[in-house]
């Protein structure tokens, strides 16, 4: 009698677990969480956002249950607000292979801003170098990568259709000190876009590469033709274009200033706009003096 009721506990024990299936992950109930948040179309700076990001920020101490919650519910959902968030998820917290192989899958989403999301992640995977700002200024030494073997994916994101998702592109291979990733930099002087061009040519010199000269040269002639206001890039690219120099020709014609976009005191504005005006005046000046070398110089 005693060996009935206890086989008679077991099976009931046992037909309990399997009615209850099996149990959601933490990161599962996050996930889920999230997606229950609202997405209002009008709130995409504001609170309802900050808080979207503020619950999968719970994901990172649980990457390899968090990438697996994400991986499955990445197919189901439709919304590519959603998708975008989610991928930003993975780029910023989760790093990790099975996070870059989700994150490079996205790279052939349909929406541009989930595949610029996913390109943003696999530069913070891929990187061997801290640079900052437009002057690019490295901050310690290189090291090695989060996750190894990024730059096809990387290269193939360079031939992205919108012009800012092939710029990010260059920025992430610009960052992996791959010599693949210069063949790249030099295929992009080609791009249909003068600022990826631009783009291109300016990171090269990071690799004392001076193959984006001409183009370099060209950006120089047409930001002084250019209205600043009505180029909203205009003092990101020209810091950029000036720092280059620099960095490929070892000359200088002073401190180059902050962006005035990035200046707490509105005072200073009109200054340092004056001082970039100079030094732009002062390249293009030397840049005319400067005699031709190599096949420049040819007739």
């Amino acid at each position: 009698m005693t060996i009935q009721i206890l086989a008679l506990a077991c099976i009931v024990a046992l037909s309990g677990s399997a009615a209850a299936g099996p149990q959601e992950s933490e990161a599962g109930k996050i996930v889920g969480r999230y997606l229950r948040m609202p997405h209002p179309q009008d709130d995409k700076l504001g609170e309802a956002r900050l808080a979207r990001l503020d619950t999968l920020a719970g994901l990172k101490g649980m990457p390899r249950e968090a990438v697996d919650a994400i991986g499955h519910a990445l197919p189901e959902t439709k919304n590519p607000q959603q998708r975008a968030e989610l991928a930003g998820a993975l780029g910023e917290h989760l790093h990790t292979k099975g996070s870059a192989a989700l994150l490079c899958e996205l790279l052939k989403d349909p929406d541009e801003k989930v595949r610029g999301q996913a390109i943003h992640g696999l530069r913070m995977m891929a990187r061997r170098t801290d640079r900052t700002g437009g002057k690019r200024i490295q901050r310690g030494p290189d090291f090695a990568p989060k996750v190894e073997g990024l730059v096809p994916y990387l290269i193939s994101a360079a031939s992205d259709k919108v012009e800012w998702n092939r710029i990010s592109a260059l920025y992430a291979l610009a960052d992996t000190r791959d010599p693949l990733a210069v063949l790249e930099l030099r295929n992009r002087l080609k791009d249909p876009s003068e600022k990826v061009r631009l783009y291109a040519a300016c990171f090269l010199t990071e690799y004392q590469d001076a193959s984006g000269l001409p183009e370099m040269r060209d950006a120089l002639a047409r930001l002084r033709q250019t209205e600043p206001s009505k180029n909203l890039d205009y003092y990101g690219q020209a810091e950029m274009l000036l720092a280059s120099f620099e960095r490929i020709t070892g000359k200088r014609f002073g401190e180059i200033p902050l962006n005035p976009h990035l200046s707490s005191d509105t005072r200073q504005i009109p200054a340092i706009e004056k001082r970039y005006n100079t030094l732009l005046n002062a390249w293009a000046e030397w840049w005319a003096w400067e005699p031709k070398t190599g096949e420049e110089s040819a007739p």
